[in-house]
């Protein structure tokens, strides 16, 4: 096994300093209130679980606004059993998020905020729900331009799962002002809740990179058609934000992909023609803002994407391209296993590792990296929706010496590969 030192050196990020560089990355759980759209108590005792002495944690995304907010009940378990992504611009959501802080502070932890807007993957059936019916909130689906989300080779309709997705109604200069004051609205409350930072989500096909991609954005205005004009809306967001939280508190979240004929990587439709071109052009522009740092999402990873015609060699980084032009820290997610992550910093690709599916099943991951200790495998069916299974039960190494120990399987960290496939 590769050395756990690289990875449990101190940093400062922003104005955080860390003792370690393992990161829990964004992950959707969709186990927000039903009535309120607001984390429960489950959910800061999710959180407390992973919150280690000196961490980072980067909260699943949280909404902006009904008009940002999907309803996933095209997931089996969330049409089952019931659950909502969380949002924060009302005064219960941030009162609630407030206990998830607390839980994390009181274990010397800290937490960053990722704050999205989901563009035209929200539909309007966010509009039947109590705390919008009635209201005067715009609904979505909103995008760049008028364009639906297109027909999946995996699915064979539009929206990738089990329904066509709606014409999304075209932002105007107006409408995007309004959306940087809903983001400024929320990064006010995140801070009021006790967030450590705030990371703006501009990844995985959402509104950002509605904006960005130009097999998306057929705008003729200031918003569209030149790389300049693309990136405009997410550069105005940044600033925005930073007007709210200042320097060194704001993360942002990419996803690259690249334009390899045989491998061509989608999230929710939205393709580019260049997207070298582009990304490097975004990268380069972040510079000028004193960020905390830049999370890139490396391009094998899956979930919502879809992939084609996939090369025996995707797992390599493919993202090392991007600390020759970036600055500040990066921090890499995606596939990464206790082995790639220990090399990737080692070899200087990334200043931290933000695990996902690992630290969902591990509460202690990060004990475990650090002791060599075997992992819980993660349970697929149970990550979206429902209350605790799949959720706060997964035993820490405390726990897994009592009558838990048959209920969950474990792995040995050195016979996980980027390939592996757990159910």
């Amino acid at each position: 096994m590769a050395s756990a030192k690289p990875m449990f050196t101190k940093i400062t990020l922003g104005n955080l300093n860390l003792n370690h560089r393992v990161v829990m990355a964004p992950m959707t759980r969709i186990r927000a209130d039903e009535s309120s759209l607001a984390p429960t108590p489950l959910t800061a005792k999710y959180y407390a679980q992973r919150s280690t002495n000196g961490g980072l944690i980067i909260s699943e995304a949280v909404h902006i606004s009904p008009e940002a907010t999907p309803i996933w009940s095209i997931y089996p378990t969330v049409a089952e059993l019931g659950g909502q992504v969380p949002g924060i611009w009302t005064d219960e959501q941030t009162d609630a998020w407030k206990k998830v802080t607390n839980a994390v502070h009181a274990k010397g932890g800290y937490i960053s905020c990722q704050l999205l807007h989901t563009g035209r993957v929200a539909q309007g059936d966010i509009a039947n729900h109590p705390l919008v019916r009635g209201s005067d909130y715009p609904l979505p689906p909103v995008s760049s331009s008028a364009q639906t989300i297109k027909a999946s080779d995996e699915s064979g309709n539009q929206y990738n799962w089990d329904a066509p997705s709606d014409m999304p109604r075209v932002l105007d200069v107006a409408d995007i002002r309004r959306i940087a004051e809903d983001y400024k609205k929320a990064a006010t409350n995140a801070l009021s809740a006790g967030f450590d930072m705030v990371e703006l989500h501009a990844a995985h096909g959402y509104l950002v990179e509605q904006f960005l991609a130009d097999g998306v954005n057929s705008r003729t205005d200031n918003y569209g058609g030149d790389v300049d004009k693309r990136c405009r809306f997410l550069f105005e967001m940044i600033e925005a934000l930073i007007d709210v939280v200042g320097n060194n508190r704001l993360g942002v979240r990419l996803s690259p992909v690249f334009s390899n004929p045989e491998c061509k990587q989608i999230y929710f439709g939205v393709e580019h023609s260049n997207p070298e071109s582009l990304y490097d052009h975004v990268v380069k522009g972040l510079n000028k803002y004193n960020l905390a740092y830049l999370l890139l999402t490396e391009p094998r990873v899956g979930g919502l994407s879809a992939y084609h015609n996939i090369p025996i060699d995707l797992p390599k980084l493919q993202n090392t391209r991007y600390r020759q032009i970036y600055e500040g820290k990066l921090i890499g997610a995606g596939g990464f296993t206790p082995s790639s992550a220990k090399e990737a910093v080692k070899i200087n690709a990334y200043d931290l590792i933000a695990f996902g599916r690992w630290f969902l099943s591990n509460p202690d991951l990060v004990s475990r990296l650090r002791n060599g200790k075997d992992l819980n495998i993660y349970q697929r069916s149970f990550f979206y929706g429902g209350g605790e299974r799949g959720y706060t039960d997964y035993p820490d190494l405390v726990t897994l010496q009592t009558d838990l120990s048959d209920k969950f399987e474990q792995v040995s960290q050195d016979s996980i590969s980027t390939h592996t496939k757990f159910r």
